[in-house]
């Protein structure tokens, strides 16, 4: 029995075509499958004052919403914020912040971030925030120190000025999201704000 190797080439050839046409096709539908965390911001629902009624503080919050656009849960999202503009007067700064998940407890002594897990609803993240009767001007980035009441000049302190700064939400199991925002640190607590950077 002769064997028509050339016959044989072109069975294997075709095989090996199929299954990588059919691997990149699998690997091309799972990336538009995947999970995205997106960032929403809106004036209206994330510039708002919250009382807290077992410290009495009055305090004004910017927020984002983090959205996920897919059924499935993203596990493990943490948010950070990076500074990529600043006034000159600010001191003790450092480059990169994890921020903090509105409702997740935290302590005084809470480092580093906290991850989360988003569903189908929401998520409201705290970006900065001031405090009616604050004894300094400016504004405190939303993170644990701060949050606590350690309203000094720390490292989440923001002197009075203009930040341009960039926001990035991950996951372990799907693809993150990033925008970039113009947050005015004020010289009086009501009038902190925060935009889309141009």
């Amino acid at each position: 029995m002769k064997i028509d190797f050339e016959f044989v080439l072109k069975i294997g050839s075709l095989a090996g075509l199929t299954s990588f046409v059919y691997l990149l096709t699998k690997d091309i539908a799972g990336y538009f499958r995947q999970l995205r965390l997106k960032i929403t911001f809106s004036r209206d629902l994330d510039l708002r004052t919250f009382t807290f009624p077992d410290t009495s503080w009055v305090r004004k919050f910017v927020n984002l919403h983090i959205r996920n656009t897919r059924k499935k849960t993203a596990s493990r999202c943490v948010a950070i914020l990076k500074i990529l503009r600043k006034p000159e007067n600010s001191v003790n700064l450092e480059p990169v912040y994890s921020l903090h998940w509105a409702g997740v407890d935290y302590t005084l002594q809470t480092t580093g971030a906290e991850p989360v897990d988003i569903g189908p609803e929401p998520r409201r993240l705290d970006v900065v925030f001031t405090q009616e009767g604050q004894s300094l001007m400016g504004c405190w980035i939303a993170m644990p120190i701060a949050l606590s009441g350690m309203m000094v000049m720390n490292q989440a302190y923001l002197p009075p000025g203009e930040y341009y700064v960039e926001i990035q939400v991950r996951c372990e199991n799907g693809k993150g999201d990033k925008a970039e925002f113009k947050i005015t640190s004020p010289e009086v607590w009501v009038m902190l704000d925060m935009d889309r950077a141009p």
